[in-house]
Order: structure tokens, then sequence, then C-alpha cells
């Protein structure tokens, strides 16, 4: 036995006929010694010691010579239907016996021919196992689930019974994972979902798999029920779905491909704009009825461009979906098209979605690490801040044209005909389109209307300015008040006005150290004006037109108090000592007023009296 073991372990099962010979021989010799020295309790009749001959050569001749025992050559088929029997039994064991004995060949039908029919040819096919494997192309899968949430709960139940029994599973908005069946017609099928928000692993099942929508490939009629082909289970989650365990009609399992990825399914990006609220927004911005904003012309900051401001940002972006996310926001300013860019703009917000739960302090190390394995899959919600500088005015519009997610699910955005949103492909893969007949931005649409989460505008209003006509600065000043009624009481001061009317525009009056501010409102451009009766110099504060508080032009329009003229007479005679006596008169007149004065006076005589002016 030594040199055997050692002849297989050495020689790699070669044969050696030195051994059978020696061991032959010596087996020979002991058995007639036996024989012939007659030794006590060894003692052999001749005819047993050449049955022992026979049996010791026979037995070498299994060891040394022969490749194959004849031992074992007979035993084998007994042994295998023992086994067989065994493995059979173990199987019938529920849900553990398929688990120990897995796809074992000792589970091989056999089958015998009737003993009556065993002439003639006969054909046996050896089918090799069922095959099921479940998204053989690696695709990833996005639902809907805003969708979902939307629809009536009558279809949301319907759907959600419908979908785990296996039936009108036909529309073809539902989202399918495929699953490509190489063998027998299979009759069930169960499936393991995993959740990413809790981690539990789930085993589902859907009893009548022939009635899930498929396509059949071929057909090998030769094999019986042999088959290849793809059908589409459905599902409404999102979470890693694995195929779990596959039958026929037999109750036979098919084989599974090991060590293949989960399906992952995760829920579509959404976006959506909205109009910060809640915050100390400056320039009189303000949210129309229809969803539009307006803001007021913004001092020149040297940056024209779109930035992700926290502070100053008067739009949000609201993004949803598995991260990282891109995203595609175009702009339509003065009739450019302008494509805003992200790229490195952290979000003010970022956040797990209100449907994920967290994790509990509570919670033990397995499901702990369950959840962690699976929460890069899971919805977050990220919130990002845009603002612009609005130098310019003018209609700013907004528009949200696609966003995709970490998984390259592509979802193109727009007012879609069935009332906006954006549609979900039933693969879950690719670009899924939910604009109106493809146009991904129509200018001449996107100012009519209410907003949309996708698109929206801002009318940024030029800020008016005010300021004295020309014609009065160049024009002799200061101007004069006077309460003679051949004389002006009373000025109207013309004023330059730009913006959207009515206008309020406040002015000061100073006279001295007193000084009063007064405001006029104006309807029109054209009757643009201040009335002037006070004296003093009117100087221009502040100006608002319908929209927004404007400039001024700093420039004062004086007016005094022209007081009524006054003369003080004063005579004095004019004497010569030659004549004896006065020969006239000096007149002193003390004039009170503006000069030139024009003085008139009257002389009498007897004879001719008149009057003249000086």
């Amino acid at each position: 036995l030594y040199d055997a073991v050692n002849l297989t372990v050495s020689e790699s099962g070669q044969t050696s006929a030195l051994m059978f010979a020696k061991w032959s021989l010596l087996d020979t010799a002991m058995w007639y010694a036996a024989w012939r020295l007659h030794i006590p309790k060894l003692a052999v009749s001749r005819k047993g010691m050449y049955v022992l001959v026979v049996v010791s050569v026979f037995i070498d001749l299994n060891l040394f010579l022969l490749p194959s025992s004849l031992f074992v050559l007979a035993l084998k088929p007994v042994a295998v239907s023992v086994a067989s029997g065994c493995m059979r039994s173990i199987k019938s064991i529920p849900w553990l016996g398929p688990r120990l004995v897995g796809d074992s060949d000792l589970l091989i039908d056999s089958f015998e021919l009737d003993d009556e029919h065993i002439l003639g040819r006969h054909t046996i096919h050896v089918l090799p196992h069922s095959l099921a494997h479940m998204n053989p192309q690696g695709k990833s899968f996005c639902i809907d689930g805003r969708a979902m949430s939307n629809a009536p709960w009558y279809r949301r139940i319907s759907s959600s019974l419908l979908s785990s029994q296996g039936s009108l599973l036909h529309r073809k908005d539902r989202v399918t994972i495929p699953i490509l069946v190489n063998g027998t017609r299979p009759s069930s099928i169960q499936y393991a979902f995993t959740s990413f928000e809790t981690g539990e692993k789930q085993i589902r099942s859907v009893a009548n798999i022939g009635a899930l929508r498929k396509d059949i490939s071929a057909v090998y009629p030769s094999l019986g029920s042999w088959v290849m082909a793809t059908y589409y289970l459905p599902i409404s989650e999102a979470g890693a779905y694995e195929i779990y365990s596959v039958k026929d009609n037999k109750g036979l399992e098919f084989r599974t491909a090991t060590h293949a990825p989960p399906a992952i399914v995760v829920s579509c990006p959404t976006a959506r704009l909205q109009w910060r609220t809640g915050v100390g927004l400056e320039d009189n911005f303000a949210i129309g009825s229809d969803g539009h904003a307006s803001i007021c012309q913004r001092l020149d900051s040297g940056d024209n461009g779109v930035r992700s401001d926290s502070s100053t940002g008067f739009m949000e972006v609201v993004v949803e979906g598995y991260e990282p996310v891109d995203m595609t926001i175009v702009r339509l300013a003065g009739g450019h098209r302008e494509v805003i860019g992200l790229d490195g703009v952290q979000p003010r917000i970022t956040e797990l979605s209100a449907d994920a739960s967290s994790t509990s302090a509570a919670m033990d190390d397995a499901r702990r690490a369950a959840i962690e394995r699976w929460s890069r899959y899971r919805t977050r919600r990220s919130v990002y801040t845009l603002s612009d500088a609005f130098v310019h005015p003018g209609k700013y519009v907004y528009k949200l044209e696609s966003i995709r997610d970490a998984a390259n699910h592509t979802v193109v955005l727009g007012d879609a005909r069935s009332g906006g949103g954006h549609g979900v492909d039933g693969f879950g893969a690719g670009k899924i389109d939910a604009g109106a007949n493809g146009v991904l931005f129509d200018p001449e649409k996107a100012v009519v209307g209410t907003a949309t989460p996708y698109m929206a505008h801002i009318q940024v209003h030029r800020r008016p300015t005010v300021g004295w006509e020309s014609s009065l600065l160049n024009g002799e000043l200061p101007l004069r008040l006077s309460d003679d009624k051949q004389r002006k009481s009373q000025y109207t001061l013309p004023l330059r006005v730009s913006g959207d009317g009515p206008w309020v525009v406040e002015y000061d009056i100073a006279n001295g150290a007193e000084s009063v501010r007064e405001s006029k409102t104006i309807a029109t451009a054209k009757d643009a004006s201040v009335d002037a009766s006070k004296p003093g110099a009117y100087r221009l504060v502040s100006v608002k037109d319908a929209h927004c508080a404007g400039a001024v032009e700093r420039a004062d329009v004086s007016l005094v108090k022209t007081p009524k003229p006054a003369v003080n007479v004063t005579s004095t005679p004019i004497t010569a000592h030659e004549c004896g006596g006065e020969i006239g008169a000096q007149i002193d007149l003390e004039l009170a007023g503006r000069p030139p004065f024009t003085l008139h006076y009257r002389e009498r005589n007897l004879l001719f009296p008149s009057s003249r002016p000086v």
C-alpha cells in the first residue's frame, strides 16, 4: 500500500510494471510458503493457496499496472446513485436546502429506456443549466419620484399592486430592468431589493413572470421549451436590485450570473428656479403675481456676469438628485444668449432630501454600515444662489435647460405640453427629453405668461433722473420776485425727467439759515416743472418714478424777493449874493431798490406844467 500511494504521488498517477512484478512474486512466495511450511494459524490447502495467489496478483494489477481501478469502475455508479439521492433529500429542505446544495452536478436527472423499445437510434439531449442575468448591459436607471407622487391615488395603489404581481406592465412610462434568460421558460422570479435610505434588504417575488413584457430573441424547438428572451421587471422605488431566484414550471432553479453588480436605481435629477424670499434684498426687488420679478438698475459694480453670492443673490437653483450634478442654465439679456457656468461653485445649502431617513444613535453597527454603504446613492438637495450685476436695464430671462447626475442621467427641462415638468425614459439611461418639440429656449415665448420652475424673467428698470432745463440754467439768474402787480410774483421752473411716470420730485428751498423741503408729483414728462413763489435757492434732492429711486443733477436756481423802489426827496435852495436872494434849488434823491431806476417828475409853472422821466 505504501508503494502504491508513493507511486501515485511521485509519478503523478503513472503505472509501474516493475512494482507489479515485484509484489506479485512476493505475494506468490508468501502464500506458497504458508502452504508448504504448514505454519500454525497460517496453514492453507493447495486449493486455498491458488485462490489467494490469484486474488493477490489481481490486487497488484489494480494498484500498479492498470490506470483505472476496476474496483472504482464497478463501485462508481453505485456511489453516484447514493450521493444523488442524498443531495435530492437535502435540497427538499425548505429555504436552506437549495442554498446548501446549489447547482451540484449530482442533481442531473437520469433516465431509463423502456426495455421493450431499446432497438433503433436514440438521440439524447443533455441541456446545460438555464441562466438568468439581471441588467446584462450594466445600465443605470432613474425613477421620477415627483411624477409618481403627483399621480392619482388609485393609479399609485394599482401600480404598486400590479407591479408586484407582474401585470399591466406595458406602459411606456414605467421604468423596467431587463432580465436576460437563456434556458427553459421561467415561471417565477425572486429578486432582492435594498433600500438606500434604510439599508434593509427585502426578498420580493413576481408570481407570474410570464405576464411580464418580454422580447424573445431566439427559440430552440429541438430543445423543447428552451428560449433566449429578455423579460422586463417593473420597478417603482429607488434602490439596489439583484436577481435572487428564477424557477421554471418544474421548480428547477436557474443559474444566475456570479459576482454580477446590482442594478442601481436612483431618483431622477430635478432642478427648479425660485426667487429668494425672507432676506433683505435691496433695489426694490419685487415678485409679481405672475411669478416674474422686477428690480431697479444697479450701480456699476465692475462685474457684469452671473456669480454665486449667498449674501446678495436674488435667485436660487434648487437641485435634487444623485450627486455630483451638472446643470445648464441659460441667460438671455439684450438679445444675447449666455450659458451660465457653475463649475466650482459651492451650494449654499446641501442636505439629504426630506424623504431620506437619518441614522440613529441607537442603530446597530450592521445596519449603520449598510446605510453608509448605500448612502452615496441617496438623493441630496442642494441650493445654489445666483447673483447678477444688473447694471443695464432691460429684460433678463433665465432658463434651466438640462440637468445631469453622477450616473449620467440627463433630464432636458422645459414647458411640456402636458403642463410643465419633465418626463422620464422607461429605461432610465441616457437623455430624458422633457421639452416641447425639442425647443430648448424660445425667447419670444420666454417673456409671455407666468413663470415656471424652469424659466423666469426679471425686468430691470432704468433708474429715473431729474434736472433743471438748460434754458433755465442758461438764462438770467437769479430770478426776481415782486409784489408789484406789474411784476412776476411766481415762476414755473421747468424740469427734465426720465423714467416711467408718475414721478415724485423732492426739493429744498434754502433762504438764509432756514431750509424748507417740498415735493411735487408729476404725471407726465411734458408737465415736469416746479412752481416757485418763495425766495431762496431751489435745490433738487431726490426723484422716484413708478419703480425706482433715481439720481438728481446738483444745480441751484435762486429766486430773490425784490422790494418796491422808494425815493426820499430833499431840496436845498441855491442863493446868490449878487442877486440878493434865491436863484434856484438843489434837489437830492435818495433811491432804494435795484438799479437802474426810472424816475418820473413833474415841473409846474403858471403857463406850461409838464412831467418827464429821468
